[in-house]
């Protein structure tokens, strides 16, 4: 396992960011592998939104490379940028998470995780700043080789909201919807950049419409929990500037049909950090 004595090399050094030392005293917290042990990560064990198989699969469907630069926005505890440099080694990693406690949290996983990294920073604003405030936080424009993102699940007027103030801002939207998300992904990212998000399946409608005008070669690869099942997920990216077609990809199971058996390809994505082919 990496060691975890010290941060990675700083990413941005001329706006503020969160230090690792920075950890919640108030917030019970679990340490848990991904990727096999390749990695482990600290989660609040309850409150927050915790990491899981969402994060693992957005992280192989992304297509980077060693020193690629990767924003993870709304990065939470930063599991998903961790699995993708876990998986690929030498990333440099940028998370950005609106709740300082979770940014701390995030800072301290990138300590655990630096062998991973070539340069690694976490700040903590909204994705949702437009215009200077954005570029003051450190998100200028032609910054990312790739941006990943795992929005918020569910929309205040058709869920109840959680009476944990944390929780509610981690899972539900707000008025803007994804909006601000797509916006601040193309504004970040370098031409020919990758946008990655994975939501939940009856979202897609509506990730198409915001990839609209943005992205080209927009490539939507669906999962369902088992085989012969309708899709509950999907991963849409798109490319900045790209005239590729349209592709959509057959279904793959997260499990075998009637079993909570993980299918092949899936075992090899949780156990061995394979990636997810897009391209």
């Amino acid at each position: 396992m990496p060691s975890n004595s010290a941060a990675p090399a700083p990413l941005l050094t001329n706006v503020p960011t969160v230090a690792a030392a920075g950890l919640p005293a108030d917030v019970a917290m679990s340490e848990d592998d991904f990727l096999g042990g390749r990695i482990s990560l600290l989660q609040p064990r309850k409150g927050h939104h915790r990491s899981g198989t969402d994060a693992v699969l957005l992280a192989a469907c992304t297509p980077a490379k060693p020193g690629d630069l990767v924003v993870d926005l709304g990065s939470g505890v930063g599991a998903a940028g961790l699995c993708v440099a876990a998986r690929i080694g030498g990333l440099r990693l940028l998370a950005v998470e609106i709740d300082p406690e979770i940014a701390a949290i995030a800072a301290a996983n990138m300590a655990r995780s630096k062998d991973f990294l070539a340069e690694a920073s976490v700040i903590s604003c909204d994705v949702a700043l437009r215009g200077d405030p954005r570029k003051e936080a450190g998100l200028v424009e032609n910054l990312a080789d790739h941006v990943i993102a795992n929005p918020p699940y569910y929309r205040p007027e058709k869920f109840q909201t959680s009476p944990n103030e944390a929780r509610a801002t981690a899972h539900m939207l707000t008025d803007e919807g994804m909006e601000p998300w797509f916006r601040t992904a193309v504004s970040i990212l370098k031409s020919k950049g990758t946008f990655t998000v994975v939501q939940r399946a009856d979202e897609l409608p509506t990730l198409l419409k915001l990839m609209e005008g943005r992205f080209g070669g927009i490539t939507v690869q669906p999962f369902s929990a088992r085989e012969g099942e309708a899709a509950h997920r999907v991963v849409i990216q798109g490319r900045k500037q790209s005239r590729a077609p349209f592709r959509l990809l057959p279904t793959i199971a997260l499990h075998d049909a009637g079993s909570d058996t993980p299918g092949a390809q899936i075992e090899a994505v949780h156990r061995h950090g394979a990636a997810i082919e897009l391209g």
